[in-house]
């Protein structure tokens, strides 16, 4: 058999001369089309969001300035950010006025109106308080990322600590417990508020930013490893150590070279420490009300707008009127309600409405609807409702680990013939978002009543356990008890201590709750 005249290589990738073969145009295409979009994207993701925020609040500030300070009245084009350094040097003036004596003159009056409007003083209280625990210097708020057993035993998750539990949450718990966020992914912005033991939180090596980029990416993006001194070669510590020497000695030099120009320098400091506490202070002001009015003006027009058009031409004052009247809406809706609660008040009014229900309920789809919607309404707002009357502390997910929950009433008769024990009706809402969460059943005996009000548990829920309220209706009412009866004032629960059965708050009206959820099972 003939050998064949060229020598073949044992190698199929290995090409003449030993030098391997190019990759065909297609992969080569392909790895420099992957190697654009992973340059390109991250700057284009970031520039696009920046210009988007720039054109939000462009869009919001700039109509508001006077056309004669404008620069976009006498300039050919517009001037992106102009919104932005306009309300950074509106809360800096305002921070000015504020650190002097009629600024806080100003403050006070107007936050004395506030506090006489029904919800609007709820919304500024709560906004308030949140925006001075977060921008505090000494607040501990979002400021370090943390690891806790979720929602089980061995199975870990990322959380965010948001402060030291204080007030009676922390006196119906065994021990110290720590405020901890756990966030959604990949929306950080929604998760749960959990109250677990300082020995239950694992402290990460990692800032806020590495936290939340670890979250929203599902783990994909990883925080970048930090080396010890012990892990780094020896050699790499000791060139480290003379350049930090040699550094040192620099700038000992340096400092003795600049002894003259020390006095500038700090003047700018200071000046800069300056402005920044302006702004700081701007910032706290101004965010409360704006976000308060805010909300307040989005619900006044969302009923106008639905209300206004409804309302004949020639009885719509905006008929007759070369402006409109925000809050006719509103006013009018008021007015037909409380007309519509006088006529169904009569013999006639209960007529029509019984009337009207026959009809409905002869309608397939809409009889459902009609029939939750009603039932959810009258249990809510009848005075002898049980739902959303109270606040109540349980083990969730797992045991040692605690959250706010509200109670909606008694567990239904079929629902409770399954369950071992005495139930109780637990909604567990979501952070910072109260409209979602679970609806749980928990046996009676494992459920802690909390003496602060729904506003308040819905403050705490909210801001992520930014906002505690004190602890103090529980113990005045215990107070006024001891008084009453002659005697000293009884001791409470130490802080750390189980309440027994004599100390623990009781449910409110547990005898209000109808006769199936009191019977024991067998």
């Amino acid at each position: 058999m003939a050998k064949p005249k060229g020598k073949m290589s044992g190698n199929p990738g290995v090409g003449k001369g030993g030098k391997a073969p190019k990759p065909r145009f297609s992969v080569r295409f392909r790895n420099y089309f992957l190697a654009g979009v992973i340059v390109t994207a991250p700057i284009a993701i970031t520039f696009w969001l920046a210009f988007k925020v720039l054109g939000i609040i462009d869009n919001k500030i700039t109509p508001l300035i006077p056309q004669k300070w404008n620069p976009e009245s006498y300039l050919p084009f517009g001037v992106p950010g102009l919104g932005l350094i306009v309300v950074i040097l509106f809360l800096i003036f305002i921070g000015f006025l504020t650190a002097g004596y009629v600024g806080r003159l100003w403050i006070k009056v107007s936050e004395r109106i506030v506090a006489r409007l029904p919800v609007i003083r709820s919304i500024y209280s709560w906004t308030k308080q949140v925006f001075e625990t977060v921008l505090s210097q000494q607040s501990t708020a979002f400021r370090e990322v943390v690891l806790v057993e979720y929602p089980c035993r061995g199975s870990w998750a990322v959380g965010f600590v948001t402060g030291r539990t204080e007030g009676e949450v922390q006196d119906l718990t065994t021990e110290n417990v720590i405020n901890v966020f756990v966030p959604a992914t990949p929306n950080p912005t929604t998760g749960f508020l959990l109250f677990i033991p300082e020995r239950d939180v694992h402290h990460l090596d990692m800032s806020v930013e590495e936290g939340i980029k670890l979250v929203i990416s599902g783990g994909i993006v990883k925080p970048p490893e930090r080396e010890t001194e012990e892990q780094r070669p020896w050699h790499e510590v000791t060139a480290t150590e003379t350049a930090q020497k040699r550094a040192s000695d620099f700038q000992e030099k340096i400092v003795i070279k600049s002894d003259s120009k020390k006095e500038s320098r700090h003047t700018k400091l200071e000046f800069m420490a300056r402005i920044r506490n302006y702004l700081f202070t701007g910032t706290l002001v101004v965010a409360p009300i704006s976000i308060t009015l805010w909300l307040a003006w989005e619900f006044i027009s969302l009923v106008d707008r639905n209300v206004t058009p409804l309302i004949p031409v020639r009885w719509n004052p905006e008929t007759y009127l070369p402006f409109g009247l925000p809050g006719l809406g509103m006013v009018v809706a008021v007015l037909l309600l409380s007309l519509i609660g006088f006529f169904a008040a009569g013999i006639l009014g209960r007529t029509l409405i019984r009337m009207s229900e026959k009809m409905l309920d002869r309608l397939p789809v809409i009889r459902g609807v009609y029939s939750a919607v009603k039932q959810i309404i009258e249990t809510v707002f009848k005075n002898q409702s049980q739902a959303f009357r109270e606040v109540v502390l349980i083990q969730y997910p797992r045991q040692d680990s605690w959250a706010i929950g509200f109670i909606t009433g008694a567990t239904a008769e079929h629902i409770q013939e399954k369950t071992p024990a005495q139930s109780l009706n637990i909604f567990l809402p979501t952070t910072p978002n109260p409209t979602s969460g679970f609806l749980l059943f928990i046996p009676r005996s494992e459920v802690r009543s909390l003496s602060m009000t729904v506003e308040e548990g819905l403050k705490m829920v909210v801001s992520g356990g930014i906002v505690t309220p004190e602890s103090t209706a529980a113990q005045e009412a215990i107070e006024e008890a001891e008084q009453g009866r002659g005697e000293s004032p009884a001791q409470g629960p130490a802080q750390g201590q189980i309440p027994g059965p004599s100390q623990a708050p009781a449910l409110k009206g547990p005898d209000s709750y109808p006769p199936a959820a009191q019977k024991e099972s067998a």
